[in-house]
Formats: structure tokens, C-alpha cells, sequence
């Protein structure tokens, strides 16, 4: 499989290219208020609105400090789509399947609905997302 990753302080993470539509920088994040804290805002992507989410604190890491300019990876289904804010884009990459791992074996219960898997690559230990929760964030 094909995979878009990506680095969040300091940690590599995945989704599969084919939920991955585009990748922006330099654009200007909406603040909502009274949003979750993981929102970073909403922003407008080729005539869509688009929330976004801070992943490092909706995943209760740590807040991401304000940066000065975000990247934003846009992920979308046939029915839904989400912004991830993100450090910065590393690559595309293939990752065979012998070397893909379902997270139970190594992550908590609350991890694994939003890390489906995980990869231990030449760039590093990589985090692959779970979409279809993301997908489904209120």
C-alpha cells in the first residue's frame, strides 16, 4: 500500500495516498469559538469548508505551539473530510505488508481506534491513521 507521511513533533504518521487529496500551506486557519480544543479552526479549500484538527491534542499529546505556517493534509471519503494540522510532509512511501502491524499488539485501547496500525520504516516508527474515525469526529 501507498502512504502520504507526515511529521508531528518529531513523530512520523501515515494515511493511505488514496484518502489523502491534498496537501496546502499558507493558509489562514478560521478560529471557531467555543470549539473542542483539538479544533484549530476552519478554513475554506477549494470552495469546501474544512475543519481542522490539531492531531498531537486531540489525541491528548500536547498542544501544538502556534505556528507561523501550518500545513494542512486534506483527507476526504466520499462523504466527509477533515484537515490535519501537521509540521511538515515527509513523503509518499509503499510499506509492504509483512511490514505492517495492527496497533493492539503494541498500543492502549483509547490509541487504537484512531492508529489503526503501525510501521517500522527506514525513515522510523510510523503511526497509521484510523480515517474512518477521523471521518467521523464531531
Amino acid at each position: 500500500m501507498q502512504f502520504l507521511t507526515w511529521e508531528i513533533d518529531n513523530q512520523l504518521y501515515a494515511a493511505d495516498i488514496n484518502y489523502c487529496l491534498e496537501v496546502q500551506k499558507d493558509i489562514k486557519v478560521v478560529n471557531v469559538p467555543h470549539s473542542r480544543k483539538y479544533i484549530a479552526g476552519i478554513m475554506n479549500l477549494r470552495g469546501d469548508i474544512v475543519t481542522i484538527i490539531d492531531l498531537l491534542t486531540f489525541m491528548g499529546m500536547t498542544e501544538m505551539p502556534e505556528m507561523e505556517r501550518p500545513v494542512i493534509i486534506r483527507l476526504k471519503d466520499r462523504f466527509h473530510q477533515v484537515g490535519i494540522l501537521v509540521d511538515k510532509v515527509s513523503e509518499v512511501m509503499e510499506i509492504p505488508d509483512e511490514k505492517i502491524e495492527p496497533s493492539e499488539k503494541h498500543l492502549s485501547i483509547n490509541e487504537t481506534k484512531y492508529i489503526s496500525h503501525v510501521s517500522n520504516s527506514s525513515l522510523g516508527f510510523i503511526m497509521i491513521l484510523n480515517l474512518q474515525e477521523f471521518f467521523n469526529i464531531k
